[in-house]
């Protein structure tokens, strides 16, 4: 007579003892779906661990925040700045140089700010020899402080010569802390030099 091995319900005993063979059986539950206990489902190398998944969906969801927050004030358009974090608006400052040979101060920064120059331009209104400097620091001229020297220019006995200097945004000199913009004039002469910086704070 052939063994006939049953289908048990859930909550029966996962054995059966027949002529004093014990025998475990399939479970089926209410609905008469096949019961599957799953010991071990080992991943594959490099499979998605559930501490990789996390990962992922965190750095995914860092990009979502910061398409979000474009999307708040930049209509979704990434808007990239070159100049530093925290940097100033662009600003100007404008000199003038008359009968005097003496070192001036023509720019001092916000305290605890640096100046980052953009641009400078020197204009010579007379014709008489001589030479304008732009620096950062206190020294008596550029040759004193030469790592501290942003423009140096001559004016070759030319009325109205005009002489300047630009750099990238976030890429010209800049100062240290609070750190004095500077200009002089070689010889005291009775004619004027303008000079005009443009610059940032940082």
């Amino acid at each position: 007579m052939p063994l006939i091995l049953p289908f048990h319900p859930e909550t029966a005993s996962a054995t059966i003892t027949i002529d004093g063979v014990t025998y475990r059986v399939p479970i089926v539950d209410s609905d008469g779906h096949l019961q599957v206990d799953v010991l071990s489902n080992a991943l594959p190398t490099g499979g998605a661990t559930s501490v990789k998944q996390d990962t992922m969906i965190t750095a995914l969801q860092l990009i979502d925040d910061l398409r979000a927050a474009l999307d708040a004030v930049q209509t979704d358009r990434l808007n990239v700045n070159v100049y530093r974090d925290g940097a100033s608006e662009v600003k100007s400052v404008y000199g003038i140089i008359l009968s005097s040979s003496a070192r001036a101060t023509l720019l001092t920064p916000t305290s605890g700010k640096k100046v980052r120059v953009l641009s400078t331009r020197i204009t010579f209104d007379g014709a008489s020899v001589q030479r304008s400097e732009i620096y950062f620091g206190t020294a008596g001229d550029i040759n004193s402080s030469p790592a501290k020297g942003i423009e140096e220019s001559h004016n070759g006995s030319l009325a109205g010569t005009r002489s300047g200097m630009a750099w990238p945004d976030g890429g010209g000199p800049v100062g240290d802390v609070d750190e004095v913009l500077s200009i002089k004039c070689a010889v005291n002469l009775a004619e004027r030099v303008r000079l005009l910086v443009v610059y940032r704070e940082e």
